[in-house]
């Protein structure tokens, strides 16, 4: 048996194309490294040593705690060990935010495979049958929080550390918020966006975390069950990293790499599992190391037919259960399970609810879920402004007529005690859409909660609002205070319907905007989407990043001072599904530590897409900086040129046959211009970008790949 030295373990628990896209996404090598070489000499030989000890106690435990080896199908109906589980879902919004049906899945899936009540366990190839274990462990979501209050098990933060940052910035959002859960009482999983490449990571029982929350699992949330935003391929994600959480390694050892020769040169420590170079397919028949079956379908395996588990894992994870390395002893108490919750009655103690939308049209249907906890029996909703306005259901489908917002009310109850819940201005229902031709300047009035804008700013800090010392039209304009606010937010600003309906050949939308960047190396991001479902959902349309967006540096906090600071963006690619009474835009910005950011002149307008500039032969001087890009191109083709004057400018794209396949005449502004073309659906080729003003006309050659 070889000693298991790693103090971290991250891998995927069932994979998918990211799999196939990267050979080996289990970083143990690079984890393990980064969280050694951040101890001191000193602290690093304590550690092995206290590793090495741990596992002699492991050794010692098995030898005299034996586990029968003789279960072939029956189960156990015994639970040795109840553990305290809490999910963390750290979001911005997105489909992390997962619901709490997909977290009650992922739970499922976890007692299954940990109790031997999946399906496949029965289904495992004849030589591994025998092998099979009952691990006779249950995980129940935590009725208490660290602080002894109530809780469902869920805590939902919104924080860019779900895509941007490491595991310790995703542990102190969630602290920030919801304060400290113990990982010596708990299984913290924190369910996230992007946890660094891999599908799920965890630690190894260690006492340098112990009762810390870093003493927990993070798993991305396409890897949470297999419902919602998952699949089949993230059911068995999380049996896999409790294993690693109760001492278990990958059957070939503490090698990151399934699949070479010199695993078979290592262990995982446990006497029923064969030696095994380890897989990434399932091959059920495969033998890579001493002839013997190779146990593929071993949850600590990556090939894709996760079933079990053996009893010699059984034994080690037992172990590790009895050992006060990491705390590991304690989670299972009869204290602690009093402390957190999971041994007490269902008790109501909250009551809370959400909605899938809560600014719509109208006529829109909203869809209510009742979120409280625990034990609900029966609940009574107040629906003032909609249709019906009251409901005992658990989750009502509500239908709303008329502008205004609206506040929601919910009581419910257990049988014996009741809570209650109102949310103020909950649902916002819009006016009538705004009819062609469309502009927006900002002027006539200083506030954006007044005007024809709603403003998305769920980080509660900067937020889009309108300023009257600055615009390029008039003395108003939408800003964003970026300056000084910190990298990962987003924020937007949202229109009201807008009816397209009358449209019949082209529509473009149009707008300027200013900006600056802080320093050099700021990505920050412009996304435009747009919707014909009333924001139901919603499509982008546009992107400009980084130095698309702006390469010029102001290190104070600026603002626009001149024409020539705004660039104004045409884009015709507004296409005809679009066309429709509920039409809205969405202008989204994401910051990177940049400068600050303004929009002006929102103009949505129809017209022919025949309609050529008159000649004007003054005007042969006045197109300057044309360039189109990128080229070669698959999607979108921005063209880009600088006007001395408000012009209009037909911009076309001509095949090698010299047909027009598109046509789009634009009201360009004085400054810089940027129209989108949707090349999306056009056959791949030579093409060429025509731009044609007063009757002059420039050519570039376009590559659609």
């Amino acid at each position: 048996m070889k000693k298991i030295l790693l103090s971290v373990a991250i891998a995927f628990g069932a994979f998918s194309a990211t799999y196939a896209q990267e050979p080996y996404p289990c970083h143990t090598d690079e984890k393990t490294k980064e969280f050694v070489d951040a101890l001191s000499p000193e602290e690093r030989a304590q550690y092995l040593a206290e590793k090495e000890a741990n596992e002699l106690f492991i050794q010692e435990y098995i030898a005299n705690n034996p586990i029968s080896t003789s279960n072939t199908v029956e189960k156990s109906d015994v639970i040795l060990y109840t553990i305290p589980v809490v999910f963390h879902i750290i979001h911005q919004g997105g489909p992390e935010n997962i619901s709490d049906e997909q977290v009650l899945n992922a739970l499922q899936h976890m007692n299954d495979d940990y109790q031997k009540l999946n399906a496949s366990a029965f289904q495992v190839v004849p030589e591994f049958q025998s092998r099979v274990a009952d691990i006779q462990v249950e995980f129940k979501l935590a009725k208490k929080d660290g602080s002894g209050n109530c809780t469902n098990g869920i805590t939902r933060t919104f924080s860019s550390a779900t895509s941007d940052g490491d595991g310790s910035d995703r542990v102190s959002a969630v602290q920030a918020e919801h304060g400290n859960w113990p990982g010596n009482k708990y299984i913290n999983i924190f369910v996230a966006q992007d946890i660094g490449g891999a599908a799920g990571y965890t630690m190894y029982p260690n006492n340098w975390l112990g009762a810390s929350m870093s003493n927990g699992i993070h798993v991305l949330h396409n890897y949470v069950g297999s419902i919602g935003t998952s699949g089949s391929n993230g059911a068995h994600t999380l049996t896999h990293e409790v294993g690693h959480w109760l001492n278990l390694p990958h059957l070939w050892g503490d090698s990151n790499d399934p699949g070479i020769e010199s695993n078979c040169n290592i262990d995982d420590g446990v006497a029923d599992t064969p030696l095994t170079k380890g897989w990434t397919t399932c091959n059920l028949s495969g033998t890579t190391c001493d002839g013997n079956l190779d146990n593929v379908e071993n949850f600590m395996e990556y090939s894709y037919c996760s079933k079990m588990f053996t009893e010699g894992q059984k034994a080690r994870m037992h172990a590790a259960l009895n050992s006060s390395t990491g705390g590991r002893n304690n989670i299972h108490t009869a204290a602690n399970l009093a402390a957190t919750g999971v041994s007490l009655p269902e008790v109501l103690c909250t009551a809370d609810f959400d909605a899938d939308y809560k600014v719509v049209c109208q006529g829109q249907t909203v869809t209510f879920d009742d979120l409280s906890y625990n034990a609900v029996t029966s609940r009574q909703w107040s629906f003032p402004g909609g249709s019906p306005a009251t409901s005992t259901a658990e989750n009502p489908a509500i239908t709303y007529n008329t502008p205004g917002t609206y506040e929601v009310q919910l009581t419910v109850s257990d049988g014996s005690s009741t809570e209650s819940k109102t949310k103020t201005a909950f649902i916002t229902v819009l006016n009538d859409a705004a009819s062609l031709p469309f502009t927006e300047s900002f002027e006539g009035t200083n506030n954006i909660d007044y005007s024809f804008w709603l403003v998305e700013n769920q980080g509660n800090n900067a937020a889009f609002d309108i300023t009257t010392s600055v615009g390029h039209t008039g003395n108003h304009s939408a800003k964003l205070g970026n300056f000084g606010q910190a990298a990962g937010n987003k924020d937007a600003i949202i229109s009201q319907p807008i009816d397209l309906s009358s449209i019949s050949s082209q529509v473009t939308l149009s707008f300027r905007y200013a900006y600056r960047k802080r320093s050099a190396s700021n990505e920050e991001w412009l996304r435009v989407f747009i919707t014909n479902s009333c924001g139901e959902s919603w499509v982008q349309r546009k992107t400009l990043k980084g130095s698309n967006l702006g390469n010029i540096v102001a290190s104070g906090d600026w603002a626009p001072s001149s024409p020539a600071d705004w660039v104004t963006v045409h884009m015709a690619n507004i296409t005809s599904s679009y066309w429709v009474d509920d039409f809205r835009v969405k202008f989204e910005f994401e910051s990177d530590g940049g400068n600050n950011f303004f929009i002006d002149d929102i103009n949505i307008y129809s017209g022919s897409s025949s309609n050529e500039p008159s000649l004007n032969l003054e005007d042969h001087e006045l197109l300057k900086a044309f360039n189109v890009y990128p080229n070669p191109a698959d999607n979108i083709a921005n063209v880009s040129f600088t006007l001395e004057k408000d012009q209009n400018v037909n911009v076309s794209l001509v095949n090698m046959m010299g047909q027009n396949i598109q046509s789009h005449t634009v009201q360009a502004n004085n400054g810089q211009n940027l129209v989108m073309l949707d090349i999306d659906t056009i056959d791949a080729g030579v093409y060429f970008i025509n731009v044609n003003v007063g009757g002059i006309k420039q050519t570039k050659r376009l590559v659609i790949q």
